[in-house]
Order: C-alpha cells, then sequence, then structure tokens
C-alpha cells in the first residue's frame, strides 16, 4: 500500500511553490535564500466579503459537507474570490521568509498546521482578462488554468424576502450549467456580484444554493478594506492550461483513475513491489454541463 505521508507532502508543496516564492536548498544544512519572486498585483481591495461555503462532494454521503471560508476581495477593477485561510497563510509565508533565524522546514510545517481542513483551493478572477474570469483549480497533484468569457444567468426574480446578515435580500432563481440555484441579493448593496461566478444582479449575493443544497454560500461577514490589500495571481510553469470544455474532460478522467495521475506525476516515489492503492473518487461538480 502507497505510503501517504510523502503523498500529503507533495499536496503541501505543490501550494506552496504557487505562492511564487523562490526557496531552494544549498547544502546539507538546508540554508534558503530569501528570494522572494513578485507576484501579478492586478488591484488592490475596496471591499471583503466573507462567504460560509459548503459543498457535498459525495452524493452516498449527504451528510458530510467540506466547510471553507471563502473571500471575495473587490477591488475598483477586479475582484477575486479564494479561500481566506490560504490568502492569510501567504502572507504569512512571505513573512517568516524574510526572517533568516526561521529554517524552510518549519515555515512548512507550520503552513501545514494551518492548512489542515482549510477545504476549497480553487480560485476566480472576475474581470481578468477584462470582460472574463480567469479560474485556477487544483485536481489531485495537478493544477489547470482556464478563462472563459464573463458567463450570463438567466435570473427570474420574486417577491419573496429575507434577511441576511442585518441586509434585507430580494430572491432570484435560476438554471446555470445543470444546477438550479436560489439566489438572495441586497439592493442596498449595489454591486453585481457574488460567490464563486456569480454574477447579473442589482445587489450583492449575499446567500445562494443550489436546488439539491450540494453547493451553498452564505454571507458571515463584509466590511471596507482601508489598508493596502492587493488582489494577485500567482501561477507556476506546471500549472496545466486548457478551456472550461478540456478541464471537465479532465477532472473527470482524474476522479475515475487517481492511480493514473499521481503514478505519472512523478512527485510520488513508490517503494519497489508496492503499488499506489487508491479507489474512485467521488465525482459532484458544481458544473454540471
Amino acid at each position: 500500500m502507497m505510503r501517504y505521508t510523502g503523498l500529503i507532502a507533495c499536496f503541501f508543496l505543490l501550494h506552496f511553490f504557487a505562492l511564487g516564492q523562490k526557496v531552494v536548498f544549498l547544502n546539507n544544512k538546508g540554508d534558503i535564500p530569501r528570494n522572494l519572486e513578485p507576484r501579478d498585483t492586478l488591484d488592490y481591495t475596496n471591499l471583503n466579503i466573507h462567504y460560509r461555503q459548503l459543498i457535498r462532494k459525495d452524493k452516498l454521503f449527504p451528510g458530510e459537507l467540506t466547510e471553507s471560508d471563502m473571500v471575495l476581495q473587490i477591488g475598483r477593477q477586479v475582484s477575486k474570490y479564494a479561500n481566506y485561510r490560504f490568502l492569510v497563510n501567504d502572507s504569512i509565508i512571505s513573512e517568516e521568509l524574510l526572517q533568516p533565524e526561521v529554517h524552510a522546514v518549519e515555515i512548512m510545517n507550520r503552513a501545514l498546521i494551518r492548512l489542515k481542513k482549510a477545504g476549497d483551493r480553487s480560485i476566480v478572477m472576475k474581470n481578468y482578462p477584462k470582460g472574463q474570469y480567469w479560474v485556477q483549480i487544483p485536481v489531485l497533484l495537478n493544477s489547470y488554468i482556464y478563462t472563459e468569457k464573463e458567463p450570463v444567468f438567466d435570473w427570474n426574480f420574486s417577491p419573496d424576502t429575507l434577511t441576511v446578515l442585518g441586509y434585507l435580500c430580494k430572491k432570484a432563481t435560476c438554471l446555470f450549467r445543470g444546477r438550479y440555484y436560489t439566489a438572495w441579493y441586497a439592493p442596498d448593496i449595489p454591486l453585481s456580484n457574488g460567490p464563486w461566478k456569480f454574477n447579473g444582479l442589482s445587489g450583492l449575493i449575499l446567500k445562494v444554493e443550489d436546488a439539491d443544497r450540494d453547493y451553498s454560500f452564505e454571507c458571515t461577514a463584509l466590511y471596507r478594506v482601508d489598508w493596502k490589500s492587493p488582489i494577485y495571481l500567482s501561477k507556476r510553469k506546471k500549472d496545466i492550461e486548457t478551456t472550461r470544455e478540456k478541464f471537465r474532460q479532465a477532472e473527470k478522467a482524474a476522479m475515475n483513475n487517481p492511480n493514473a495521475v499521481i503514478g505519472n506525476s512523478g512527485l510520488v516515489t513508490v517503494p519497489k513491489g508496492e503499488k499506489i492503492v487508491t479507489k474512485i473518487l467521488p465525482y459532484n461538480p458544481i458544473e454540471l454541463e
């Protein structure tokens, strides 16, 4: 049976190097140069909106939901929807790498603890490039990137109302890429934005979920940002740039045959005589079409 410790380490290292930070061991003592490669700063945050995101990954276990603390960073031109714990971790690592007395292994161990059960690692950039969405999604040991035109949500409106986080919200529904959604948006916050890819309403979407409740998003906090908080983009040379359609095919294939992905990655060493033992992984993507 495969030794899972090495696999977990690989998952972390992939994220670590995805930060755009160059860490190179020079000798047996583990000396490392503190050489930080710049990220691409696209904009600066004016408003942060936190969402409690719940995902049912496996239909066979309806009570098991993956929870993530996601944040929508809204700037003047660009907005970014990402995992808040990963953003905080990025900032901490950047500071720790500037401290020569802190060993790289210690930095990685701390990060592993901070990111335990952090949840969703995907990123959605809105209006980057202009009029498009930039999406980054990790699948097992790979990370995929694709861009698409800003999606259109054909919303239907209802007179129903709901109060979310103290804001009076109106109801809208739509069918989008195979899922039927109910959204609650706040006209008092005149931003046509929301969690994940959602947009197109005359107010910020504070709550939305699909009919099966496989995917749900609810605002837990929002506040103005009066400090310099960059909206940045990080990608590695090994990220796989593709299209949304080809990504969906690759994701499904990886879930059906994770052995092939892990075995072909070259990142996991399997002792002679042993085999990678995994099973078909649950596949319940947010986009069914």
